[in-house]
């Protein structure tokens, strides 16, 4: 067993439940071109929703994995290869304009994507195009 995941399960706390309605409920609240909302009410702070209707930026988290679940609209998922113009925006995440280099797939509604740590990626999205995902950040 790996030391993440002998972590969640050890891990105090509530057992707690994010319902595909609460989710689309949550999305569909936001409006703003890439805006998030945490799962209010909820203990574990790694957990959130977007809705994003422009392309965003590229990001890394170093100690970061991400679990996306794409809950509304599409989007083409950018990852690997080189950031451009790398930059720390904080302890442990790199922010750039855009990825060169690496691998693009189209994601839609129902789709789950993880994206391990160390892993360039951004979400391009084609005028009038949205999407709305949920977002768990998990430490390794």
């Amino acid at each position: 067993m790996t030391t993440l995941f002998l972590a969640l399960m050890l891990a105090a706390g509530p057992v707690e439940f994010w319902t595909g309605s609460e989710l689309r409920t949550s999305a569909q609240a936001l409006t703003a071109e890439a805006e998030a909302q945490p799962m209010a009410g909820k203990t574990f702070g790694a957990a959130s929703v977007w809705r994003r209707a422009k392309s965003g930026n590229a990001e890394l988290h170093k100690t970061k994995v991400d679990l996306l679940v794409i809950e509304e609209g599409s989007a083409t998922l950018q990852y690997g290869g080189a950031i451009v113009g790398a930059h720390a925006t904080q302890p442990n995440e790199i922010r750039g304009t855009a990825i060169q280099g690496g691998e693009s797939r189209k994601v839609v509604a129902g789709d789950i994507v993880r994206i391990p740590a160390n892993t360039p990626h951004r979400f391009v999205l084609e005028k009038g195009q949205s999407v709305a995902y949920f977002a768990l950040k998990l430490a390794r």
